[in-house]
Parts: C-alpha cells; structure tokens; sequence
C-alpha cells in the first residue's frame, strides 16, 4: 500500500500518453511516476529560498523515493573554511517522500506535489539518471546560492532527460527581475542578512536574468514548468506539471512579491551616525575632552567595523569563489583605510599626532563621494543605493567631525 498522500493524484492527473493507453504492461517505465516536491519558506534565513524534490514512485517495488539536493552540514570539519571561500559542499540523499512531508508539516511549510507528465521511457531514463547521481561518488558538488543549488539541479535533471526543451522554452522568456531583486525581497523580514546581502552583492547581481536563471527558486521552478508544453513523437505541447495538490497548508504569511525600499531608513541611520560624528567633534574643539572621546570611540567604532568589512570584501575577490561578490562598488564605501582611520583616531587622542587621522578621515570620505558619483557612468550603475546612504553621510560627518575637533596646527 502507497501512503494515502499519494492516493490524493489518483483524481487530479492530466490525460496519460497515447502510448500507455494499451498494453502499458508491456512498455518499460509505464510502472513509474514521477512527481515535483515543492516546499514554501520557512523560518531560518537558509529556508526564505523555499525547496523542493523529486519523487519516483515504483509500481514493481512499491516505493516511492524524494531526491534531495539540498543537504549540507554544519558539522563537516572544513564547513566553516569552505563557506568562507565560496566553496561550499552540498550533496543529494534519497529519503522517503512522506518522512520530508511531516518534517515541512512539523517546521510549518507548505507542501505541494504535482504529477511530471513524462512519457515511460523518459521516466526510466529518469530514474536511471538519479540513480547514479544517488551514489557516493556522484552526490556531491559545489553550491551556488544562485546558479547550481537545489532547484537549478532539478531544473537540469528534467532539462536533461527533455533534451533540453526546458531550457530553449524558458531562456528566451526574459524579465525585468534580478538575483539581487529576489534577494531581497524574499530576505526583508531579517534586517541583518538583507543588509549583508545588498553589501556584498557586486554588479553581477544587477543584470536581468531571464526565466531560465529565476528557476533558481523553488516557486518560480514550479510556477514556469506548469506554463511549459512538451512535445513527444506522440503528443504536442502536453503541460509538463499536472495539477498541484497541497499536502500541507501553513499557518503563514505569503512569500513577498516585490523588493523593499529601505533608502529612506539607511538614510536617517546615515544621518544620525554622520550627525553624531559631526556634532562631538565641535564640542570637542570647544574643549570639551568627553566629546573628544566620544568622537574616537564612536568613530574608531564605525571606522574598524566598516573597515573590517571592506577588507574582507576585497579578499573575496582575489582568494575565494564567491563570483557575485566580485567588481562590487561598495569597496568604496568600505575599504582598508577605514582600519587605519580607526588606529590614527586613537593615536590623536593618545599622544596629540592628529595630522594622519585628518588626513585619512578626508581620504576615506573622499572616496565614498567618489562612489556616489561613479552611479552617473555606464557600467557603474550598481544598485546599492541603501549603502550609499547608510555610508556618505556618515563618512562625511566624521571626517567634518575630525577636522573640528581636531584642526591644522
């Protein structure tokens, strides 16, 4: 007996093929189906993305078996390093279908799974291709949070055993959406891993990508390959993805449908940050020693953590493979002169050797404008509009707040 989720498509499938509608006993693969597992959000940043997994279900077995790309794990011993480079180390594992139902029931998930309209001896082929991957030595491979992770693999699996109509369907379809633009509206709720994102995310997450790339997520993989029609020597332009049946129904917020815009909010911090830079800086040059302590602590403060970011930012770009990393503009916001900042501050309290701190505080101000300003040239148009003005101004505020409170001898 098939667990009774399963007995729920008995009554929600399209038309079968023409080519099992007799003798089917006598066609290899007539005796699997096969299903999309598409999983909704969940709580933790990893689950904003949604999921998803294929299911073969056996009639000569009797088993029903979930593929599953997207499995890591926090206790590897090399996870942190690999992280850190880009590196990271995912792998396929099979479990049964209904044990990852309950888990996504448990976790408050949705859960839809939908029929895949293949003809038998795709569904063998299928099978037989999943199979090999389902091996030690071909389960694992290199993650990207965009380009190869759990939905791109599925993604590529069906792709492969269409002969690519997948793709030629969906790469012609363009979009106004972004990496970037999905990032962040799926990330909105957790301020911190929103703000990291639109930081370290350079220039390759601008560019418009087309249904093909969107596939990357889970809603969107179902969403297309229901539009998609397959062609087979017996059938033209059969739907690839029968009808969705809900397993499990969550008790939770839709999933966004547009990007925040939170410029005005990173603006006011800006200011304040800038505001309070500028303002401890004249009260220190009217000789008020706690403001001038209040200027390094909180300006040797922003300076090191903006600093310390920066430098990590542009070592990303020459020792790991965190490709969307690359040619960021936010270096200029960000940069190592910020640590030296932080140093020279404490040096000019300390012992009354103030030159370099202005210097420094001028320099790095200088190259946020230059930021800024770059936005108006080809090529140069990131969007990191937040950043800027989260860091302009308070870039600004401390210099001006350097140079007040401690002005040319």
């Amino acid at each position: 007996m098939y667990p009774a989720v399963f007995q729920l498509f008995l009554s929600a499938q399209t038309i079968p093929f023409s080519e099992e509608n007799s003798f089917s006993e006598l066609i290899p693969g007539s005796h699997l189906e096969v299903f999309l597992m598409t999983v909704g959000p969940g709580d933790v940043i990893w689950e904003r993305f949604s999921h998803n997994a294929l299911v073969i279900r056996d009639d000569i077995t009797g088993t029903e078996i979930a593929y599953n790309w997207g499995i890591f794990d926090f206790n590897e011993s090399d996870f942190i390093p690999r992280l850190l480079k880009g590196r990271m180390r995912y792998w396929m594992a099979s479990y049964r279908p209904t044990d990852m139902i309950e888990s996504y029931r448990r976790a408050n998930r949705n859960v839809w799974i939908q029929k895949i309209n293949l003809t038998p001896s795709q569904r063998l082929d299928l099978q037989d291709h999943l199979r090999e991957i389902d091996t030690e030595a071909n389960r694992y491979y290199q993650y990207d949070y965009y380009r190869d992770n759990c939905s791109t693999r599925i993604r590529d699996a069906l792709d492969h055993i269409l002969s690519g109509q997948i793709r030629v369907a969906a790469e012609v379809i363009e979009t106004e959406n972004t990496y970037r633009w999905h990032t962040a509206r799926l990330l909105e709720p957790v301020l911190l891993a929103y703000s990291g994102i639109q930081f370290v995310v350079g220039n390759r997450g601008d560019k418009p990508i087309s249904a093909w790339d969107e596939m990357f997520l889970p809603l969107l993989l179902q969403r297309y390959l229901e539009e998609i029609k397959v062609h087979t020597s017996q059938e033209e332009g059969l739907p690839l993805l029968g009808k969705a049946v809900q397993v499990v129904d969550a008790q939770r917020d839709p999933v966004p449908d547009s990007a925040p815009n939170m410029l005005i909010g990173f603006l006011l911090v800006g200011i304040i940050l800038g505001s309070c830079f500028t303002f401890s800086g004249w009260m220190a040059g009217r000789g008020r020693n706690w403001a001038a302590w209040l200027l390094v602590l909180t300006g040797g403060g922003w300076s090191f953590v903006v600093g310390l970011l920066g430098s990590a930012l542009m070592l990303s770009w020459l020792f790991t493979d965190h490709f969307f990393w690359g040619l960021n503009e936010n270096a200029l916001q960000a940069n190592p002169m910020s640590l030296l900042l932080f140093a020279m501050l404490f040096l000019g309290i300390i012992d009354k050797n103030r030159v370099w701190a202005r210097r420094i505080a001028i320099t790095v101000a200088v190259f946020a404008i230059a930021g800024l300003n770059l936005q108006i040239l080809p090529g140069l148009d990131q969007v990191n509009g937040e950043i800027l003005a989260l860091t302009v101004p308070a870039h600004l505020g401390l210099a001006l707040g350097v140079l007040m409170a401690w002005p040319s001898e």
